[in-house]
């Protein structure tokens, strides 16, 4: 059932907050373990290699981790995941060799695998169901925080402490992530009655593929994962190219993520009828951002473009969460959140198979033109849903 308007607001900023500080730690552990990598073998191939590792780990345990969700209490599923992944990145800190970093990258990756959709499965339940864009917006702001604060703390940490501690660091931002989650009051699942259809581990599959909007949305974020993938890897050879050093690396990351807090604040005034335009013209704006990148000829006008960019992605994203939420019940949620983002990740981790060669033999603005040329598929399969809006969702 959902929570009072009297006390769920305090229970969604509880979940924000310690996404803020668990999202800031694994930032400024990503930024560390790619400049790690980096720095000890000299190759976008690696880099690739390490992101790999991480995305595409999660982009096949995610839709198993998700069954986790709909099967036990959310706020232990969400502690657990959380603990775990403290105690990967404290053995990150011991781990030396490119190799034992990329071994120790993907069980860090396998244990964070069931936070997400267990956490965004249950904020409906949280809320009140007039609430639920402010519900996610809010946690989206929160996320966006910890993308802004993450990368630029990561260089500068890389620089002053090294490698070592930031991954350690990144270890006790999870334990108060935790800690965090254990106080919020509410409840994270409504009642559950799973028929035969929302059986088993392709019970999200299952209904995402007789769902319209679902499938449609569902192709378009592929191909916008499996085009954007390449700019990952492409930052850090770009801010070298710009000479603008680790710290200006950060600042590439940053400035997407300072956009995606202003898009996230001003979608906490979407509703149900208002989503589907918000992604149809969101996703225009994120590819014109991407595509300027491989024009422009320096690091001020760049950051400018990932600006516009991140705002018109976190709008996009709180839109899209929307309409995942208010489509599934709760007795499939997790799985169909799960599901959509596996599905997304797979093509995601897919990217990174050829952008490390892309990033190589082309140079790092080859991998945003690239990024513009699919964002503008996607926008097309999208656009449709300007004129869409989806039912509540079964609480």
């Amino acid at each position: 059932m959902a929570a009072t308007s009297t006390s769920h607001r305090t229970a969604v900023r509880r979940v924000t907050a310690a996404q803020i500080v668990s999202i800031a730690g694994t930032q400024a552990a990503e930024i560390a373990l790619l400049y790690a990598v980096y720095q000890r073998t000299g190759s976008a191939a690696w880099v690739s290699a390490a992101l790999l590792c991480s995305f595409g780990t999660l982009a096949v345990a995610t839709p198993l981790a998700g069954s986790l969700g709909d099967k036990f209490d959310r706020r232990v599923v969400m502690v657990a995941s959380d603990l775990a992944g403290a105690a990967c990145f404290a053995a990150l800190s011991l781990a030396r060799s490119p190799s034992s970093l990329l071994a120790l990258a993907f069980v860090a990756a396998l244990t964070s695998s069931p936070f997400n959709a267990a956490a965004d499965a249950a904020v409906p339940n949280l809320v009140l169901a007039s609430d639920l864009a402010w519900a996610n917006g809010t946690i989206s702001f929160g996320r966006s925080i910890g993308f802004v604060v993450g990368p630029a703390a990561g260089g500068l940490l890389v620089a002053a402490l090294g490698v070592p501690a930031v991954f350690l660091i990144n270890a006790g931002s999870f334990v108060v992530s935790a800690g965090l989650v254990l106080t919020v009051r509410g409840s994270f699942a409504g009642a559950r009655s799973e028929d035969e259809h929302h059986r088993g581990l392709r019970a999200g599959f299952r209904f995402i593929a007789g769902d319209a909007t679902l499938r449609r949305m569902t192709l378009a974020f592929a191909v916008f994962t499996l085009a954007v993938g390449s700019v990952l890897v492409a930052e850090l050879p770009l801010a070298r190219s710009l000479g603008v050093g680790s710290i200006g690396y950060g600042l590439i990351a940053t400035a997407f993520g300072a956009g995606a807090l202003g898009g996230s604040l001003w979608a906490r005034r979407l509703s149900a009828t208002t989503e589907g335009p918000a992604i149809a013209y969101g996703s225009v704006t994120t590819a014109v951002g991407f595509g300027a990148v491989s024009l422009l000829p320096s690091i001020g006008p760049i950051y400018g473009a990932m600006l516009a960019s991140g705002a018109s992605d976190g709008v996009v994203d709180v839109a899209a969460l929307g309409v995942l939420q208010r489509r599934a019940p709760d007795a499939v949620r997790s799985r169909v959140l799960s599901a959509f983002d596996g599905a997304v990740l797979g093509t995601f981790a897919l990217s990174f198979l050829f952008a490390g060669a892309v990033v190589d033999a082309l140079g790092p603005k080859a991998a945003y033109a690239i990024a513009g040329a699919g964002c503008a598929i996607c926008a097309t399969i999208l656009w449709p849903l300007r004129h869409r809006q989806g039912p509540e969702a079964s609480r």
